[in-house]
């Protein structure tokens, strides 16, 4: 009897490591690396930056993930994407009602619309209504909003920026800007055009301003991320992501991150949060 159990004890055991061994090399032949996967996307120069960061922090999570990101404008992004050139267009504006019809847009971030000087200008602060008339050409000199007795030179983004847009509908109402106005193609040129010319002023991301340039305070409020979170500073649009309604689930996972804890903690050390 007791060879008996000893026996059956053996069997059980057997069994046992046989089960364990089979599952050990079960999963290891099944462990295959994920393919690789690349998302492209293209649009507002304005959110490069930040997506940069936020495709950096997703690829470090999800290695078999490479992001290409080309800045060439709110509307060639959107154009992009809609000829499938792109997987997802960078917008730094609402979209439009026809836009908002055939995409899904997600806003994962609030940017303000600082207006910058020359950092040599004695101006310091302007309320909107003559932000308004400078830009629009009705204030044509420097004295008459406190600074010096000079002409002022208007510095405006070009057609089809998201940022033009997002600022013609956020300030100008019925009016548009200046034809008068110097016309650069990104925040970049815009922020070296004005540090260079002490009689510029021009509008765009407070983030990334070049040495020389400075933003002037809007209804007596500072374009910091603070503000545009409570909503406070008067100039404020949206960064979305646009993809199609059948973007594929690689598309909607990146997404999905950007609106994360993890994503928005990006966001946030720069821009207002979509989510807090």
């Amino acid at each position: 009897m007791i060879l008996d159990e000893g026996r059956r004890w053996w069997k059980v055991r057997l069994r046992l490591v046989i089960v364990a061994l089979c599952f050990v090399v079960g999963c290891t032949a099944t462990a295959e690396p994920h393919p690789p996967v690349r998302l492209e996307m293209a649009g507002s120069t304005s959110m490069k930056s930040l997506l940069e960061e936020l495709a950096e922090a997703y690829s470090v999570r999800h290695d078999y993930v490479s992001i290409d990101i080309q800045a060439r404008g709110t509307r060639l992004g959107l154009d992009a994407l809609r000829d499938g050139a792109t997987d997802i267009a960078l917008v730094s504006r609402d979209l439009t009602p026809d836009e908002d019809e055939s995409l899904v847009g997600a806003a994962i971030a609030y940017d303000a619309i600082a207006i910058l000087v020359n950092d040599q200008n004695p101006v310091r602060s302007l309320t909107s209504a003559q932000v308004r008339d400078i830009f629009s050409g009705r204030i044509l000199l420097w004295s008459e909003v406190g600074g010096e007795e000079a002409e002022i030179q208007v510095v405006s983004r070009e057609d089809g920026s998201g940022t033009r847009d997002a600022f013609e509908g956020a300030l100008m109402r019925e009016h548009r800007v200046t034809l008068m106005a110097i016309v650069v193609p990104d925040d970049g040129a815009l922020g070296r055009f004005i540090a260079e010319e002490p009689l510029a002023i021009g509008y765009g991301s407070p983030v990334g301003v070049p040495a020389g340039v400075r933003a002037v305070r809007i209804d007596d409020v500072a374009p910091e991320p603070e503000a545009v979170d409570q909503d406070r500073y008067p100039l404020i649009r949206p960064f979305i992501l646009a993809t199609r309604e059948d973007a594929d689930d690689e598309v909607k996972a990146f997404v999905d991150f950007t609106l994360s804890p993890a994503g928005q903690a990006i966001v946030g050390k720069r821009y207002g949060r979509a989510r807090q």
